[in-house]
Formats: C-alpha cells, structure tokens, sequence
C-alpha cells in the first residue's frame, strides 16, 4: 500500500512539473512515465518473478533494480544528447556574435584612418 502511495506521489509530482512548464515532455517525458509505470508494475509479485526468470537472474528483485536503472540511463543519455545541442547551438551563437563585433571593431578602424568619424556605436 506505501508503495502505491509513494508511486502515486510520484507521478503527481511529474504532472505537476509538466503542467508548470519545467519539464519538457517530449525529451524525458516518456523515461519518466516509464519508470512510473515500471514502478506500479513492480508492487505485483507475479511481474517482478517473471522479469526476473525473462533476464535469467536469480533473486527477482534485482532484475527491477537492474529495468530501473536501465531506464534511468536512457533518461540521462537523452537529456546529455540535449545538453549537447544545446551547447553546440550556444558556441554557435556566440561566434556570430563575435563576428560580427568584430566587423563592426573592424569597420570604425576603417573609419578612423580614413579621417572619418568614428562610427556610430561608442566604444565599449
């Protein structure tokens, strides 16, 4: 019956994030349902006997132990492969950005020389 509870509790608190906005749904959403799933399925003895003799191992409870981080696992990567685009479109960022500061340091150089004004951004 606690575990019930605390599966429940769980889930309620995913929910929640979701409808808040804090966790997107189609990058961990599905791990996340899984494992809750996985963990209602885990409170029935007759599941967890057969996930046990399904992987060959010996004392039941471990074959959970071993789904679940499996699971977690596949929730880390794919957020990691996130974090990495992420990061990649952010360098992306910040060269065009330095590019173009660049130019503009580039063209007020130009100016100076030519004996025009200096530009119209103030040096920073």
């Amino acid at each position: 019956m606690m575990a019930l509870l605390i599966i429940t509790g769980v889930a309620l608190v995913l929910l929640s994030l979701v409808r808040r906005g804090l966790i997107q749904v189609d990058l961990s959403m599905p791990w996340l349902l899984a494992l809750v799933v996985f963990g209602f399925l885990s409170t029935n003895e007759g599941f967890v006997s057969w996930v046990g003799v399904q992987l060959g191992i010996l004392y039941p409870p471990i074959a959970i132990i071993f789904c679940t981080v499996a699971i977690l696992l596949g929730l880390i990567t794919v957020l990691l492969m996130a974090v990495t685009r992420l990061r990649f479109r952010q360098i992306e960022i910040v060269r065009r950005i330095a590019g173009m500061e660049l130019a503009r340091q580039e063209d007020q150089v130009r100016a100076r020389a030519a004996g025009g004004p200096a530009g119209d951004f103030p040096n920073r």
